[in-house]
């Protein structure tokens, strides 16, 4: 009787597995992102075929999140993981991932992605120039601001709909300003990079599902449609931008100026909130090379931005990398460069512009 006991126990414990692999028992196919924006792709180019289940919640800081033991485990129930391949959570709980569920296919989209290493932005080498300058006492004037014009280098780069997203070189090596060491993660904040995203997440839906290939191809044809439409939208907002210098508190845009044209300059210090002697540096960089715009991400400490926002007068604006609606994630940042105002008064000259 014990034994018979015990032999259903087992078969209990089986059919509740099973369930969970299933999607509890109601049939859905999932698949797991670990960051919002993900989901954006695979649900445009998936249809109702899948239901994505996020990992990251609104408002975390992906740097320093943890997931929870129930997060986790919800991974059993997951077909399928897409990962971004270089945030620091991944990697610290790859191997937990994969021991919940051992039979679950990933996908880490930064493998045909041209990433920017471990380095400085252009920005932020003459945002170092001139704090050297003025600690000697030179004049710091002459630095170019803006997008590097050289001839021959090309910002772009990637096809448009229907280009290959075959793998690039890395290049851009002297872009980076990410505080952490490393490729930097958000290379998805380019519509240039979105492209090969899109096109690696639908050969990978195809891998998982190859009966839908032709709906899955169709799918694809319009998202990468929006992509283009978004990316029309950024090359005219950068194009007619008064000035291709931004400041920023975390450096989460440094695909978007590589790929069509400005700069961005963190004042975040090494992952930490600046000192106040960089404060007062940056306070006299953004004076002298009227900034006129200041991210910040809705994770991080206001309280710097608006410090630095109320001494040169540059707008303080709020932005959100990790929105699920991707297209809004990179328009809210194209619509804020556009809409700076030209400066009121050249320095040089001392007459109205």
């Amino acid at each position: 009787m014990r034994r018979s006991t015990i032999w259903l126990v087992i078969l209990a414990l089986a059919i509740t597995s099973c369930g969970r692999r299933s999607g509890a028992g109601s049939g859905e196919r999932i698949i797991t992102v670990t960051i919002p924006p993900f989901a954006w792709f695979v649900e445009g180019i998936a249809g109702d075929d899948y239901k994505v289940n996020v990992f990251l919640p609104p408002g975390a800081d992906h740097h320093i999140w943890e997931p929870l033991p129930a997060q986790i485990n919800s991974l059993s129930a997951s077909e399928a993981l897409i990962i971004n391949g270089k945030l620091g959570f991944e990697e610290a709980w790859m191997d937990r991932f994969t021991q919940v569920n051992p039979e679950m296919k990933i996908l880490d989209l930064s493998r045909n992605i041209p990433l920017i290493g471990s380095g400085e932005t252009v920005a932020e080498e003459e945002y170092l120039s001139y704090v050297s300058d003025a600690s000697a006492g030179a004049d710091h004037d002459g630095h170019a601001h803006g997008a590097d014009t050289t001839e021959g280098d090309d910002h772009d780069g990637h096809a448009h709909e229907g280009g290959s997203h075959e793998a690039h070189p890395n290049k851009g090596e002297s872009h980076d300003s990410h505080a952490h060491g490393g490729p930097d993660p958000h290379y998805w904040m380019s519509p240039s990079v979105a492209m090969i995203m899109a096109h690696d997440i639908m050969d990978f839906l195809v891998e998982l599902n190859p009966g839908s290939y032709e709906k899955y191809g169709a799918n694809l044809v319009a998202v990468l449609k929006r992509i283009v439409e978004i990316d029309s939208l950024v090359r005219q907002a950068v194009a007619t931008a008064p000035n291709k210098t931004v400041m920023i508190y975390h450096p989460a845009l440094a695909y978007m100026g590589r790929d069509y044209g400005f700069e961005q300059v963190s004042f975040e210090d090494e992952g930490k909130s600046p000192s106040p002697a960089r404060m007062k540096e940056l306070i006299d960089f953004a004076r002298d090379k009227e900034i006129k715009t200041i991210f910040i991400q809705a994770e991080y400490d206001l309280r710097n931005a608006q410090s630095l926002s109320g001494e040169t007068g540059a707008e303080l604006i709020v932005i959100n990398p990790m929105n699920r609606n991707w297209p809004e994630a990179v328009l809210e940042v194209a619509r804020a460069i556009a809409s700076q105002q030209s400066p009121v008064r050249s320095r040089q000259s001392g007459t109205e512009d």
